[in-house]
């Protein structure tokens, strides 16, 4: 019997671990498997493979009319918006956009696909056929989902003549427009404005971390308990919560230097013009700019327009949205993460990494060493609290 071996392709920082090339496969030789950093890549049965090249050229990064915006396609139009509904509102992540979409294509027999949390609290993309089936999408998740046979599931609800709303990162619906090899009138594609995808590895270790002797039960990356714009991190578990402001949160203090994103998404393609959704939505930062009138903490978004067909489906929902046309540019301004990466800091990067590889020091301590505050920082920190205590002293000294 001959040995089976195998072959990985694809370099790092061009594999956003789309699956289009497991999905095309003729001899389902390629399967998706976790690197050391715990990010899926794929690997190629060697033994079984008949060299078709149609993993290579599915890819999503290299050129393509179904990866790269049309030139002719020049429909950019920006809002500031929130969904009407005070209640889907409160539990998404801004205002509430993806909901008011979903909503409609449910209405019309469609089908949503989407990224939900699975049963151990990583991230898979799934679909609902129902409004109820809809709750598990809401809310942000900043992990690299697994894709599974998403693109085959949404080609044949397509070929059934069926509605369908993918929701992804700009990557996820380039490599599915890339297998699809078609813009078919029935798929609509909502994509994030994006930081970038943490690894699923480390994202459980953390969780770990927090309940090393609970069961976890919930967890709301975006709780608008404190507002949005100065949103909290909540995770119920089966015998207390975890509440942190995010912003003061070492987990997410991760993303100013890029310790645990995927290599591809500091030089993502997918960003600015090169949107091959038709929709993009994101938090609306900058709000006292561009829409002082309509912000109160609740919940408000950025969505941006790219296509015919998404301008349809925001005529369609236009009545159950307060909205106001605004400027792109300021989009651009007030949320970078729309038009470009955010490069990593390769020092601590790799020193992360390395402490991680040993498996010297529990996880909490890990990334207390990586993350944390520094003496300069604590010191600093300690003197804004004290002048922010006499401040209400001084001027009633004043007065």
């Amino acid at each position: 019997m001959s040995e089976t071996k195998y072959l990985k392709i694809g370099e790092k920082k061009r594999c956003s671990g789309c699956t289009a090339c497991v999905a095309i496969c003729p001899k389902k030789c390629i399967t998706m498997q976790a690197d050391e950093e715990g990010f899926l890549y794929p690997v190629v049965n060697i033994t079984a493979c008949i060299q078709c090249s149609k993993c290579v050229r599915v890819c999503p990064y290299t050129d393509s009319e179904f990866t790269n915006k049309p030139e002719e396609e020049e429909l950019s139009i920006c809002y500031a918006a929130y969904n009407k509904d005070e209640e889907i509102r409160y539990k998404s992540a801004s205002g509430g956009m993806f909901r008011v979409f979903a909503d409609r294509i449910i209405a019309e027999g469609g089908v949503v696909f989407g990224a939900a949390f699975d049963k151990d609290f990583a991230v898979e993309h799934t679909y609902a056929e129902t409004l109820q089936g809809l709750t598990v999408f809401m809310g942000s998740k900043y992990l690299q989902s697994r894709m599974g046979d998403t693109f085959i599931l949404v080609k044949q609800f397509l070929k059934e003549g069926r509605k369908v709303l993918f929701t992804g990162c700009g990557c996820q619906i380039a490599g599915l427009k890339r297998y699809l090899k078609s813009d078919d009138a029935n798929l609509f594609c909502i994509d994030l404005i994006c930081h970038g995808s943490d690894s699923p590895k480390i994202w459980l270790n953390y969780l770990h971390s927090l309940f090393p002797n609970e069961s976890v039960k919930k967890i709301n990356f975006r709780d608008k308990i404190t507002g949005q714009y100065n949103s909290s991190i909540t995770i119920n578990a089966s015998k207390s919560v975890f509440c942190e402001k995010e912003r003061n949160n070492i987990y997410f203090r991760s993303w100013q230097y890029g310790l645990f994103l995927r290599p591809s998404c500091e030089v993502c393609p997918f960003k600015k013009e090169n949107r091959v959704s038709d929709i993009t939505i994101g938090d609306c930062w900058g709000f006292k700019k561009i829409a002082p009138e309509m912000y109160d903490d609740k919940g408000l978004s950025s969505m941006i327009v790219h296509s015919e067909k998404g301008k349809s489906l925001f005529d369609a929902v236009v009545h159950q949205l307060s909205f106001k046309e605004t400027l792109i540019e300021d989009v651009e301004l007030y949320n970078p993460d729309y038009i470009r990466s955010q490069p990593f800091v390769y020092s601590r990067r790799k020193a992360f990494w390395a402490d991680y590889h040993k498996h010297e020091m529990p996880f909490k301590e890990l990334l207390e060493k990586h993350l944390g505050e520094t003496k300069k920082q604590k010191i600093q920190k300690h003197i804004k609290k004290v002048i922010k205590k006499c401040l209400p002293l001084l001027k009633k000294l004043r007065s």
